[in-house]
């Protein structure tokens, strides 16, 4: 016989507690971050290139506007020259009184210039002062004129002056200059003064000319072969501080690239192009040296030299060291030409690294900020661990270890992983995941609950293989406590 009861109600007050043992997992921290994120993280993601299918590449990217410009052929020396004019005294020393008398001379002013003949010109800026000394008594006023500066509307130069203690000037801004003689200015000076009694044998003036600021805009005659070396000393940042060591970087590209907005054929020649960094030998970017190209006249850009090589490059960074020689019109010096001012010869280079790396020895340092304040441990939890759970599509071999952090008193807390294989590579592509797990005993319990931080420090390689690193490949950690427990559970009433 089978008796059944129902009951609606179960009485507990007289139950204080049941005996319970079982585990519960709590997670406490985790981090997820693809290459471009890895990238972004060490700030140079404005530096990388992604291309459709995911390849990554760093780009370094430098010019240089004006390694030889107009300016440097169109500006001159300034000018500090002397001239001694004299004439017979007409008086022969007879006691006469002062005699207003016109004196009447030509000077020709030659500009200095190592690299270009002018015979038309535009001024751009300059000035010149006369500076007069004689004994024929007292200057009243001078007349100057030249043929060789022009104004507007063609006109030959011609103005009056009334000297202030012997002396005058005059800007040349926005004058034309002509001449039938290369960097010649030809100045004739009507000198009107009143000469006073003398025995002097000779009447003279002397004339002290001083050029200043000297340019023009613009100018056509013929240049001299005109060469310039230039040096560039640039520091380049792969990683940031917390990654050390070396890369093999395959197919590295370096390219140089030039504009050229003269009238004139150029001209380049690289003697030196060193990388540089901690712990290689340096090596050159090109090979062989030296590196000659033309440089023919063009408005845009245009690629004169690349080529790819394979070296070691501190996962820091380094350093690039190039000198060269820049030259124009190397081989039409009899061609009369133009040229302004804002003429350039301009050079880029860009220097690729494809992230196609061989790697080893190189250590990085990264941190997951924890948070374990709920974690309050009561009696009946007889065990704790925690389990660090690892994913990853990253071509790489992870050593490591992994030490608690305590960021307000600045100390590491405890080693809770020493150095040891923590991830697998994944050459093929597929999802590695691995686990961890660490026990959190009584007694480096309080170390872990006062640590807010777990400091990662990697060691990465690639057993000498070769390889590619693109935007979608991704490292995960997944932090998680496990508490065992094993007592008395206390219900309230």
């Amino acid at each position: 016989m089978v008796t059944s009861c129902k009951k609606d109600h179960y009485d507990v007050g007289n139950v204080h507690g049941i005996n319970a043992e079982g585990e519960v997992l709590l997670p406490v921290g985790s981090k997820s971050f693809t290459m471009m994120d890895m990238m972004e993280r060490f700030q140079i993601d404005s530096l990388i290139h992604c291309s459709d299918d995911g390849s990554l590449s760093y780009h370094c990217h430098y010019e240089t506007f004006g390694v030889i410009s107009g300016n440097d052929l169109l500006r001159f020396d300034d000018l500090n020259q002397q001239e001694h004019f004299a004439i017979e005294n007409p008086f022969g020393g007879v006691q006469v009184p002062f005699v207003d008398t016109v004196l009447g001379f030509r000077h020709t002013v030659v500009f200095e210039a190592d690299h270009i003949q002018v015979f038309e010109a535009t001024m751009k800026l300059g000035r010149l002062d006369f500076f007069l000394s004689s004994n024929v008594g007292v200057l009243q006023k001078v007349l100057l004129s030249t043929p060789n500066i022009q104004d507007a509307s063609g006109h030959d130069f011609m103005r009056e002056f009334e000297p202030q203690n012997n002396s005058f000037g005059f800007d040349l801004t926005g004058f034309r200059y002509v001449s039938d003689s290369a960097n010649a200015l030809t100045i004739n000076f009507e000198l009107h003064c009143a000469v006073s009694p003398s025995s002097d044998p000779e009447l003279f003036v002397d004339v002290k000319i001083q050029g200043t600021d000297l340019a023009f805009s613009e100018m056509k005659g013929y240049v001299e072969d005109y060469r310039s070396r230039n040096r560039l000393d640039t520091v380049f940042s792969l990683f940031s501080g917390n990654m050390s060591g070396l890369l093999e970087v395959n197919d590295m590209g370096f390219r140089i690239s030039e504009r050229n907005t003269f009238e004139l054929t150029a001209q380049l020649e690289i003697d030196s192009a060193l990388v540089t960094g901690d712990g290689i030998e340096p090596y050159s970017l090109l090979d062989p040296l030296p590196l000659v190209a033309d440089l023919p006249v063009q408005p845009d850009f245009s690629d004169v030299h690349s080529q790819t090589l394979n070296g070691k490059i501190p996962s820091g960074g380094g350093r690039i060291l190039v000198s060269s020689v820049f030259a124009v019109n190397s081989s039409r010096t009899s061609e009369m030409v133009t040229v302004a001012d804002t003429c350039d010869l301009d050079v880029m280079m860009d220097v690729k690294l494809p992230f196609s790396f061989n790697i080893s020895e190189v250590n990085y340092v990264d941190t997951v900020n924890l948070d374990l304040a709920q974690l309050d441990m009561p009696d009946w939890i007889e065990r704790l661990a925690l389990d660090l759970t690892f994913s990853s599509t990253l071509p790489l071999n992870l050593k490591g270890r992994f030490l608690m952090y305590d960021s307000d008193h600045e100390l590491i807390t405890d080693t809770l992983v020493g150095t040891g294989q923590l991830i697998q590579a994944s050459f093929d592509g597929q999802l590695t995941v691995s686990t961890i797990s660490i026990e959190v005993t009584e007694e480096r319990l309080e170390k872990v609950l006062h640590s807010d931080r777990i400091i990662m420090e990697y060691e990465l390689d690639t057993e000498d293989r070769d390889i590619k690193l693109d935007a979608s490949q991704k490292l995960g950690l997944f932090v998680k406590a496990r508490a065992k427990y094993n007592g008395i559970v206390e219900l309230e009433e």
